[in-house]
C-alpha cells in the first residue's frame, strides 16, 4: 500500500490516507466458521432440490409415456360368490374297530397309575367313538358318503387265557359275549342314522381262543368266541335293513371298497421284531413279498390296503400299491406291556376315507382317552348283565 502511494506522489496525483487492517480475532474467525458452515449447507440443499426436480420431472414424462403405450386398463375384479359347501363325489368311510378286550380290567394301582380299563371305561369309549364318527361324517367332509365299512379286526372280546393268572378272570365268557353282543348292536345301530349303508367284515382275535389252545390254530381259526360274538350282533341287529353282515369263515377277509382291494387280518401272525418301536417290519415285507406273488401267480389284481388290529398301536406302512394300516386298541397301558417295556400309546382307532379313484383320501386317528365319564350310560344293557 505504501509503494502504491509513493507512486501517486510521484505522478502529482492524490494520495488517498492509509488504512490498517485490523488483526484478526478469535469472535470475527468464529463468526466467518459459522457463516461459511450454513452457506455450504444451503449450497447443498440447493443442488439436492434441482436434482429432485429434475428427477421427478423425468418420472413424470416417463409415467406419461407408459400410459400412452397401454391399451386399456383392467376392470375391477368381480366380487368371490361365497361357496355353498361341496358334495363333490361319493367316498366311502372305512372304520378299523379292534382290540375292545371286552372284559378285560387294568387296575391303576397295579400299573403305576398309567392304566385304567373296564366295563365302564369301554362303554364311555365306544360312546366317543361314535360321537367322534358322527361329528367328522356330518360337521368336517363335505362329500357324500355313500356307506360305512366297519372292518371288525379280532380281539373284540378279552376271553379266558391264563397267562399263568393266579385267579380266575374278573368277568366270565357268558358276561364279556352278552354284554359287549349288546353294546355293540347299538352302536352300529346309531352309526346307521347319519350312512346310507354299513357293511360288515369280520376276522378273529387270538384272545378269545378257547383256553386250551396254547397258540392259534391253522385250522377253523374261525372257532373262537369272536366269531360267536359276531354272530350275535348280526342276529341283533338284524331287523336294520341299512347294517349287513359278511360273517367271515377265513382266516383273512379279502374285500373292496370301489376297485381297491382290502385284505383284513387280526395281526397276530406277524411275529418278531424290535419292542422299542414295536414294529414287526420284517414279517410284514415277507407277507406284502408272499401275498403280492400268490396274487400275481394267480392272475388276481394286487392288495392295496393291508389291515390289522393285534399291537395295540396305529402304524402305517406305504407300499407300491397301498398301504399297511395298523390299529389302535381300546384298553391303553397295561401290566403286561409295562412289563415287557412296550413303547407306551393312547388308546385309538382308526377311521378313514375312501375315494373312488385315489384309494385312502384322508384317517383319523381317534383317540379314546377323550371319553367322558357316564357318556356310555346311552347304551341300555340287559338288566342281569354284571360286568365290572
Amino acid at each position: 500500500m505504501e509503494r502504491l502511494n509513493a507512486d501517486r506522489r510521484a505522478a502529482g496525483l492524490e494520495v488517498s490516507p492509509t488504512k490498517e487492517t485490523p488483526p484478526p480475532t478469535f469472535e470475527t474467525d468464529r463468526q466467518q466458521a459459522e457463516s461459511d458452515h450454513y452457506l455450504q449447507l444451503y449450497r447443498d440443499l440447493n443442488s439436492r432440490y434441482k436434482k429432485a426436480i429434475k428427477e421427478l420431472s423425468i418420472v413424470d414424462r416417463l409415467v406419461s409415456r407408459v400410459e400412452s403405450l397401454a391399451p386399456r386398463s383392467y376392470n375391477a375384479a368381480p366380487s368371490v360368490p361365497v361357496l355353498r359347501k361341496t358334495t363333490g363325489r361319493p367316498q366311502s368311510a372305512l372304520l378299523q374297530f379292534s382290540d375292545t378286550h371286552v372284559g378285560c380290567v387294568v387296575r391303576p394301582n397295579q400299573t403305576l397309575g398309567f392304566g385304567g380299563y373296564s366295563w365302564p371305561i369301554f362303554l364311555n369309549r365306544l360312546a366317543y367313538l361314535e360321537d367322534a364318527i358322527k361329528s367328522i361324517l356330518t360337521e368336517h367332509v363335505g362329500t357324500k358318503i355313500d356307506r360305512l365299512v366297519v372292518a371288525m379286526l379280532g380281539d373284540m372280546l378279552h376271553g379266558n387265557l391264563s397267562h399263568a393268572n393266579e385267579a380266575a378272570h374278573v368277568n366270565n365268557l357268558f358276561m364279556q359275549f352278552y354284554g359287549a353282543s349288546h353294546a355293540v348292536a347299538q352302536f352300529l345301530r346309531n352309526l346307521s342314522t347319519i350312512v346310507p349303508e354299513i357293511t360288515i367284515k369280520t376276522v378273529v382275535g387270538n384272545h378269545p381262543r378257547w383256553a386250551n389252545q396254547r397258540k392259534m390254530p391253522t385250522v377253523n381259526r374261525n372257532s373262537n368266541l369272536d366269531q360267536f360274538f359276531y354272530a350275535m350282533v348280526q342276529s341283533l341287529v338284524r331287523d336294520i335293513p341299512k347294517i349287513q353282515f359278511d360273517l367271515d369263515m377265513q382266516p383273512m377277509a379279502e374285500f373292496k371298497i370301489y376297485d381297491f382291494k382290502f385284505l383284513a387280518a387280526h395281526g397276530d401272525h406277524w411275529r418278531g421284531g424290535d419292542k422299542a418301536l414295536g414294529i414287526p417290519a420284517h414279517a410284514m415285507g415277507r407277507e406284502l413279498s408272499a401275498k403280492s406273488q400268490m396274487y400275481a401267480a394267480a392272475g388276481r389284481s394286487p392288495v392295496n390296503y393291508w389291515l390289522t388290529g393285534h399291537l395295540h398301536k396305529e402304524i402305517q406302512v406305504p407300499h407300491a400299491n397301498g398301504s399297511i394300516l395298523v390299529n389302535g386298541g381300546f384298553p391303553g397301558a397295561d401290566t403286561y406291556g409295562i412289563m415287557e417295556n412296550f413303547t407306551p400309546v393312547d388308546p385309538t382307532q382308526r377311521f378313514s376315507l375312501v375315494h373312488p379313484s385315489y384309494g385312502m383320501t384322508a384317517q383319523y386317528s381317534l383317540t379314546l382317552k377323550h371319553a367322558k365319564d357316564g357318556q356310555g350310560l346311552r347304551y341300555k344293557m340287559p338288566a342281569s348283565l354284571e360286568l365290572e
